[in-house]
């Protein structure tokens, strides 16, 4: 069988035994049948489960099928290699370089063949659906229904893309990361997939938002630096501000100051030099950097240069000579 090559250090399980499979695929993962007939069996599969997306990797060294009852579990599929296929409310389908994003709402059936690798992107529907609602501003009751035909493909290779870096990060670095980083990366995630797939909110999505006051920006700004070290939580400002999230970004653009995140970025480079100038015996940069959010320190370095005017390790070095 082919070494892993994604989300190795989130092992969940490896086996040759299919009753072994077969028990951590029900448990763990909710199917309700797991079958192969090959003689060749194995099964390779990592799990990174964050807070509303799980990433999962599996690789079958036999042919394999597996079904999935309803659930409140939306699902995608990304091939890493090799085509399965799969059968939800209509006729079986292939999952060549991705499927579209599969409800729970009806009973879900896939097929993979012997040297089958993908990776899994599992949403919780709740969770999807109150980021898709905080963006529009829409505090109906109107659950979000995905429309049964492909996703746009042109946007789709894009989001395949930030899905197989996705998995690359959180092999790097994901360990190290803090839960702001984790809440951004996931959230951005959600909304390209949002984007890139027709449900009954996508005309919605795409449309110009309502006007609203220039103090939201002030309104905006002021929250994020009163919480600057937790995640971005652009629903939550939204309805401090009483208007949608596509308004706040609208309104940031519209004045000049860029978007919300890049003020928070803003804000968390000048804490972060703060922290650096009052250090203790533990405090060196990287823990800084992932305290303030920054997930890659290359990266931390260069836009705190820009912003400060000094690596961040002058900053500290600095700050220990004055003591």
């Amino acid at each position: 069988m082919r070494d892993v090559s994604y989300l190795d250090r989130y092992p969940l399980f490896r086996a040759c035994d299919i009753e072994v499979a077969r028990d951590h695929l029900f448990r763990i993962y909710g199917a309700d049948r797991f079958d192969s007939r090959d003689t060749d069996f194995g099964v390779d599969a990592n799990l990174a489960g964050l807070t509303s997306i799980g990433l999962a990797y599996c690789s079958y060294a036999g042919a394999a099928s597996l079904s999935f009852p309803e659930s409140d579990v939306i699902r995608q599929f990304f091939a890493v290699e090799g085509i399965a296929s799969f059968r939800a409310k209509s006729a079986s389908r292939p999952i060549a370089g991705w499927s579209p994003m599969i409800a729970g709402d009806a009973r879900l059936d896939l097929d993979f063949p012997a040297g089958y690798r993908q990776l899994v992107v599992r949403i919780d529907t709740g969770a999807l659906e109150r980021l898709l609602k905080s963006i529009i501003g829409d505090h109906s009751d109107t659950r979000l229904n995905l429309v049964e035909v492909d996703p746009d493909p042109a946007a789709m290779s894009f989001v395949r893309q930030d899905v197989l870096r996705f998995a690359e990060e959180l092999d790097r670095f994901g360990r190290n990361y803090s839960p702001t980083a984790i809440a951004e990366l996931e959230r951005s995630l959600m909304v390209r997939l949002l984007l890139a797939h027709r449900h009954n909110f996508s005309q919605r999505l795409h449309d110009a938002p309502p006007r609203a006051n220039r103090s939201v920006v002030d309104i905006v700004e002021a929250y994020i630096e009163a919480h600057w070290d937790q995640p971005l939580d652009l629903e939550a400002i939204a309805a401090i501000a009483d208007v949608s999230v596509r308004t706040v970004f609208r309104e940031f653009a519209e004045s000049g100051r860029g978007s919300p995140g890049l003020f928070a970025r803003l804000v968390r480079l000048r804490k972060a030099a703060e922290l650096l100038r009052r250090p203790d015996q533990h405090t060196c940069v990287l823990s800084v950097a992932f305290k303030c959010g920054f997930r890659n320190a290359g990266r931390f370095a260069s836009e705190y240069r820009q912003v400060i005017g000094e690596l961040p390790s002058q900053t500290l070095a600095a700050a220990r000579r004055k003591r």
